[in-house]
């Protein structure tokens, strides 16, 4: 028997183990869950260490004290950081009910918008920090 396939190549039998795709799936589901826990758990510690930082500078003999509410810039991360806690929450609940549940996602619509607020949650993630550090280089220029 050959195991020459179309063209000439090579083709070989490869075994992936058991056909119980019921524990992929169950293990697939609690990789998610335990990613998705640790999202939101970084997100809700980096915007509570934002918003609670602050910073004294001495000038002469006049002390001021910044803190996160005095750049709109860093507002605006803690409350990007909140809303991507709360969605990774929300899919947390997904995902622990079709664990519970024993259910697998067919829902096409449902799959996209859970595709796109995962692509949304990564770019947030991406253009976020720089545009924030952008902003906090520039007011501290003036």
């Amino acid at each position: 028997m050959s195991c020459l396939g179309a063209a000439g190549v090579a083709v070989t039998p490869v075994y992936h183990g058991s056909n119980n795709l019921a524990a992929v799936d169950r293990r697939l589901k609690v990789a998610e869950l335990a990613l998705r826990l640790l999202i939101c758990a970084l997100g809700v510690l980096a915007a509570a260490l934002v918003w609670s930082d602050s910073q004294v500078k001495v000038f002469f003999s006049l002390q001021k004290r910044a803190k996160c509410t005095d750049m709109k810039a860093l507002v605006f991360l803690v409350i990007a950081n909140g809303m991507a806690a709360a969605y990774s929450l929300i899919q947390v609940v997904r995902c622990a009910v079709s664990m519970i549940r024993r259910s697998v996602l067919f829902n096409k619509p449902l799959a996209w918008a859970i595709f796109s607020g995962d692509q949304i949650y990564n770019l947030h993630n991406s253009c976020c920090p720089g545009s924030v550090e952008k902003w906090v280089h520039w007011g501290n220029n003036f």
